[in-house]
């Protein structure tokens, strides 16, 4: 009788999927932190403490009963969609057109795993955030249209267009981009749109840091040109702006009959999302925002701390990001590959996402700036010293 090892267990397509790049990078930084290291503690997404509004709704969710609502509380959908029509003058149904998902990460793989067939392509701009995994999980190929560092990393509209094939199916986008910090204008937005209109194809759109934006730059959501064409999809998280990244939690918005499909398909996989985070969700999107508002005044000074360290240190100028909270930066002064470029951050102090592992040049690394000030000051001294070792 053959007996099964553990190993037998796991399915070529699951073994094949590569680590995603963020957690390679906190492995890394683990193994020198280890060996005696000060790894500095670099963020993105602002880390802050509980008000009292949102400590009061946690602790009072906790003495209720779980209503264990597929879609989400309805309050909660409620207040996105009141959000939508404040900020953006959308109009969304929350019974039809919402999901609450855990986290922007595992809505777009509903999404991917919903829309997709196997053998479809699904056309993503490139540098980007990690994608790959989840079209492959749909059993979809990605087609990767690089953006170019001289053109500030500005999507390449003709080379979109020119992606299509028989085999499209969707446009993945990433808004602002993670991790150039490209904002693109309303113009390319509607362009990408009519590109897909032209072919037939979704646009399926990432727009986890959609508040941070720089410059008086505005960011424009896909579904704002829905009336040019309507198959649109829009996956985001409430971990950034709203500081609930250890609740998991992120809404998709979508037409009527993908959200259908979605909630059941969630049904099976996850039953529902905990109404504790969703009552905190609620009390940061209804209560008062000046403890989020304080924190995200300061992310344009905190870009032009570290971008204009960046050229002081020797290192060449990045394009300054107009979104997000990150920048990619040419490290080429310090290695002639990307492990040897990584060495000399991480003797430094400074852990980095390898350009490669988000389709980015491989002399490139990213950057993140949302820190206290001190924070970046000492990675503006550790990236001085790495470029004086090179």
């Amino acid at each position: 009788m053959q007996r099964c090892t553990s190993d037998s267990w796991v399915l070529p397509a699951a073994s094949d999927l590569p680590t995603l790049g963020a957690m390679s990078t906190r492995v890394r930084a683990e193994r020198h932190a280890r060996d005696g290291v000060r790894m500095l503690p670099l963020v993105g997404a602002p880390i802050l403490p509980m008000p009292e509004h949102v400590r009061r709704a946690v602790a009072e969710a906790m003495d209720q009963p779980d209503p264990r609502d597929t879609r989400g509380l309805p309050e909660l959908r409620a207040a996105i969609a009141a959000e939508l029509e404040r900020e953006h003058g959308l109009r969304v149904d929350p019974e039809r057109r919402l999901l609450i998902t855990h986290g922007a990460m595992q809505g777009l793989s509903l999404v991917l795993r919903t829309v997709l067939t196997p053998g479809d392509e699904v056309i993503v701009p490139t540098p980007t955030y990690f994608f790959d995994g989840a079209v492959r999980e749909a059993g979809a190929s990605p087609v990767y249209v690089p953006s170019r560092e001289c053109d500030g990393w500005a999507l390449d509209l003709a080379g979109l267009e020119a992606a299509v094939t028989s085999r499209s199916r969707a446009v993945l986008l990433c808004n602002p981009n993670n991790p150039t910090g490209y904002l693109p204008d309303a113009a390319t937005v509607a362009a990408v749109v009519d590109i897909a209109a032209r072919h037939g194809l979704l646009v399926i759109s990432d727009d986890s840091w959609q508040h941070f934006t720089f410059d008086g730059r505005r960011y424009h959501p896909v579904e704002a040109f829905a009336d040019r064409w309507p198959h649109l999809v829009t996956v985001t998280s409430l971990s950034k702006y709203y500081a609930l990244a250890s609740w998991r939690l992120g809404y998709v918005l979508a037409p009527p009959p993908i959200v259908d499909a979605l909630n059941r398909r969630f049904q099976w996989e996850a039953v529902c999302c905990g109404v504790v985070p969703q009552r905190a969700a609620i009390a940061a999107l209804t209560g008062p925002r000046d403890w989020l508002d304080q924190a995200l005044s300061t992310y344009q000074e905190k870009r032009d701390l570290v971008c204009d360290g960046i050229a002081a240190s020797g290192l060449t100028q990045p394009v300054r990001p107009t979104g997000g909270a990150f920048l990619l930066v040419d490290c080429s002064r310090l290695g002639d590959t990307p492990a040897a470029i990584d060495r000399a951050l991480l003797r430094n102090g400074i852990a980095t996402v390898r350009g490669a592992d988000m389709h980015a040049p491989d002399t490139h690394v990213r950057l993140t700036f949302g820190s206290d000030k001190p924070i970046l000051d000492d990675l503006i001294r550790g990236l001085t010293r790495a470029g004086r070792e090179s």
